[in-house]
């Protein structure tokens, strides 16, 4: 599969790639080995991977809502028909890893993302990217194309203003590595899936990574995970042999700072 950078970049050496998961998600992670991929279709951002000059023209209809020239309501339902079906061609074809970009966990990321139950695996930066390239340069795959990866950049996307410098000037190879502003808090890095036109739907798409003891992660605990839990989550790891790789939250919380252990 042909593989490609979307935007020139440089990691911090500090810089980790953080993602977190709910437990099913850690388990078929650690039974399978695989990296999961989902469409941008199943993302709760509806701008996800939609081109600015499709964003353009949905302005100029919006704005021409509020004037004479509103269409009329058979006209409008036709509109909004389309667009469905633009949205759904162009999310379903593209499939995304998602991790978040930083030099220590995210409390906003541990909360919009999982719950008290949930763990974050931590990969070295370029480490992850590099044995992600790898994987994928040795992939035949009939259905996809391309794997692009880089930063996702937070624009001002909705209202939607062509005009805008940053948007101009932001230097994308490919769609889906832009979005609104209100998303800054996810600082993310995504791998990029794109699917050949005319083929197959897929529900997802997942790629191994290999023997999980010879890979350098980190398996984190929710912050205010209980202590038998996270001791349950350890003797599991001991029998595959990856208790090393777990490792408490390091975010500070009153229980951990006043309570008695």
């Amino acid at each position: 599969m042909r593989v490609e950078k979307n935007k020139e970049y440089s990691f911090d050496e500090k810089q980790y790639l953080f993602k977190y998961l709910d437990l099913h998600k850690l388990l078929y992670f650690l039974n399978t080995r695989n990296l999961f991929f989902s469409p941008l279709a199943y993302f709760d951002d509806p701008l996800e991977g939609i081109s600015e000059q499709f964003m353009n023209e949905n302005a100029k209809v919006n704005a021409a809502r509020n004037t004479d020239d509103t269409p009329d309501p058979s006209e409008q339902n036709e509109l909004l028909n389309s667009y469905k079906k633009y949205f759904d061609k162009v999310q379903r074809t593209l499939f995304a890893s998602c991790w978040f970009l930083g030099t220590r966990e995210s409390l906003a990321m541990w909360e919009s993302y999982s719950n008290n139950d949930s763990v974050a695996l931590r990969f070295n930066s370029e480490e992850l990217t590099n044995l992600m390239k790898d994987r994928f340069l040795k992939i035949e795959e009939k259905d996809f194309s391309t794997m692009a990866y880089g930063k996702v950049e937070y624009v001002n996307l909705s209202p939607f203003d062509p005009n805008d410098t940053e948007l101009k000037n932001c230097g994308h190879r490919f769609k889906g590595f832009i979005k609104d502003l209100s998303y800054k808090h996810e600082e993310e890095f995504r791998f990029l899936l794109m699917q050949k036109e005319d083929k197959e739907q897929y529900n997802y798409f997942d790629v191994s990574i290999g023997d999980l003891q010879n890979i350098n992660f980190t398996i984190i605990t929710h912050p205010y995970m209980e202590n038998w839990k996270y001791k349950n989550i350890e003797m599991f790891l001991q029998n595959l042999g990856l208790e090393d790789k777990l490792k408490r939250s390091e975010i500070p919380t009153r229980k951990r700072i006043f309570d008695l252990p």
